[in-house]
């Protein structure tokens, strides 16, 4: 009965605060405009790109190849962009191109013709000193001039081909991981995400205990509620409104990937965020809920130490400056990998950023994967405990500001009894 009592009040005091936030002028507000942007960035970057490049795209020049050595064909050509391209085969002459280029025939010429020892010569002819001759016409060239030569001596087609064909080009890092869209970038935004969350919703958690708290309404609360329900209540409630919000978003920016998706589809950012397996998405929700609870009981803590709103400013500086160094430490260690990541990877409160960039950017062993992730889930039980302790103390403290000494005394009191 007394179990059904407690979790009775949990879930009040949970729907309360989650409800407070969904209403609340800033969720509304902060959560329509990023909506808003992420649908204008979606719709409209594919429409100015393509009216961008309608507009910008110059109609294709015209390019003579005239073949004075018998040993081309059209097809030896067909790859050459931005110029429509007539083949031609006989004895020309410069002059002779010079003027069909004066009179507007062609924009620009090029004749092959055969020079010593064997070799082709390229002379191209421009309208302008602004024009230049294609970037891969002389690749062209001598591709088309290796297959004549093997034709020429019997190799088998299989064979020319085979040579031709350019290789496959495989990229192996060090690090494990050599796509860098699946790698660093879902693990860059689960941190930037987990950063955001925690300032701006681990914050409201400090506000909100220290607003009760200075409206003396903690009082009534201790009185008709036990204190672990009131603080995991307002936790959690919290908690789940910030995950409510990024989920509005992650929908909204799915949702409209998938309406412009013959635009996006090639897009290297687009393609690693949506791209990611199951096993990254469950890592990465994992590893957010742990960071995020872990240090939103830190917040709550310093919310019920402070005598005054005005005060959490600088009581939570210590835990910003904390997750700065989470930050730094994981985005420079996914960049250089080393030692310093594996360490951070195995401090609790920096585990959900640094073991997840590890596994995003390295191979990492399956045990201290779930080493991690046990100390972590130990941290946060710990912290919770002690976040409960403190604002059983602290709620009750009007105008004076518990010392570390007094904190210390009623957690260990507290453990005896």
């Amino acid at each position: 009965m007394k179990n059904n009592s407690s979790f009775r009040q949990f879930s009040i005091v949970l729907k309360h605060e989650y409800g407070n936030m969904i209403k609340s002028k800033f969720f509304r507000g902060f959560t329509l405009v990023i909506l808003l942007g992420i649908i204008l960035l979606m719709i409209i970057v594919p429409m100015t790109a393509n009216k961008s490049a309608a507009a910008s795209s110059p109609a294709a020049k015209s390019l003579l190849v005239v073949d004075n050595t018998g040993m081309f064909s059209q097809s030896d050509f067909s790859s050459i962009s931005g110029y429509t391209v007539t083949f031609q085969q006989g004895n020309t002459t410069v002059d002779q191109l010079k003027t069909q280029i004066s009179n507007g025939t062609y924009d620009d010429a090029a004749l092959l013709s055969n020079e010593s020892q064997g070799k082709i010569g390229i002379t191209f002819v421009a309208k302008s000193v602004l024009d230049s001759m294609p970037q891969n016409f002389q690749t062209l060239i001598a591709a088309a001039n290796i297959k004549n030569i093997m034709t020429r001596y019997s190799v088998p087609s299989s064979a020319i081909e085979q040579a031709l064909t350019a290789p496959d080009l495989t990229v192996i890092t060090t690090s494990g991981n050599s796509d860098l869209m699946s790698g660093f970038l879902p693990s860059y935004i689960m941190i930037l995400l987990l950063f955001y969350t925690i300032v701006a919703y681990g914050a409201m958690v400090a506000s909100g205990v220290a607003q009760e708290k200075s409206s003396r309404a903690m009082e009534l609360l201790i009185t008709s509620a036990q204190t672990k329900n009131l603080i995991m209540g307002k936790i959690i409630g919290i908690g789940l409104s910030g995950l409510t919000q990024l989920a509005i978003w992650v929908v909204g920016l799915f949702v409209f990937y998938r309406i412009e998706f013959s635009y996006w589809q090639n897009n290297a950012i687009m393609n690693g965020l949506f791209g990611m397996n199951a096993s990254h998405l469950l890592f990465m929700l994992l590893f957010y809920l742990l960071g995020f609870f872990m240090f939103a009981a830190l917040f709550g803590a310093i919310g019920s130490l402070v005598s005054r709103t005005e005060e959490i400013q600088i009581m939570q500086l210590p835990v910003i400056l904390l997750l700065l160094i989470g930050l730094l430490v994981s985005i420079m260690g996914m960049l250089t990998p080393g030692p310093l990541l594996t360490v951070f990877s195995f401090i609790p409160i920096y585990t959900p950023m640094s073991m997840f960039a590890r596994m995003n950017t390295s191979v990492v062993p399956w045990w201290q994967i779930a080493l991690s992730i046990a100390l972590s889930a130990a941290a946060v039980a710990a912290i919770s405990w002690a976040a409960v302790k403190i604002y059983r103390i602290g709620v009750l403290m009007y105008g004076k500001t518990p010392s570390i000494k007094e904190v210390v005394r009623a957690l260990r009191s507290d453990k005896r009894g």
